[in-house]
């Protein structure tokens, strides 16, 4: 499985993915910051190909604690709304795929108990976007972060 994630620029300031570098192995969680849902039931993954990120999911939502959790396949992803979401419905969402290093902390209540979340990868490119896409060799400390940009991380697994 290969995916599209962001890296916001607030979390590079705070120290979270400082210098991962393609070959790098990350175990992280995502969210989806959601933009569109709707019914749905089936397992579903898509990506768009020419805005790094948008991504289409769809699962099963579930709650753990106060986070609405969709799980689709062999892996489970924080969803980020303004609403509530129905629970225990299959569900098509469409947002912004990004990597969430804070709800998913090891000792967490999420990784705790939906372990599928949590998973191991690993860094095949790093991109910068903002009015055009550039490469970098890594993602830049605190000092080199553009506020205005967003950092991109290809990942496999």
């Amino acid at each position: 499985m290969r995916v599209e994630a962001v890296v916001p620029a607030w979390m590079l300031a705070d120290g979270e993915y400082v210098g991962l570098a393609p070959g790098d192995h990350v175990r992280t969680g995502f969210a989806l910051a959601v933009t569109a849902t709707s019914a749905g039931d089936t397992d579903r993954f898509a990506q768009w190909t020419d805005r790094p990120g948008l991504t289409t999911v769809g699962g099963r939502s579930t709650t753990v604690g106060r986070t609405t959790v969709l799980c689709s396949g062999p892996w489970a992803l924080a969803l980020f709304t303004s609403g509530r979401l129905p629970k225990d419905v299959g569900l098509e969402v469409e947002g912004w795929l990004t990597v969430e290093p804070f709800l998913w902390v090891p000792d967490g209540e999420l990784a705790r108990t939906r372990p599928d979340g949590r998973l191991g990868w690993t860094v095949v490119r790093v991109r910068v976007v903002g009015d055009d896409a550039t490469d970098l060799d890594r993602l830049p400390d605190e000092d080199g972060i553009d506020a205005d940009a967003a950092y991109v991380l290809d990942l496999t697994r």
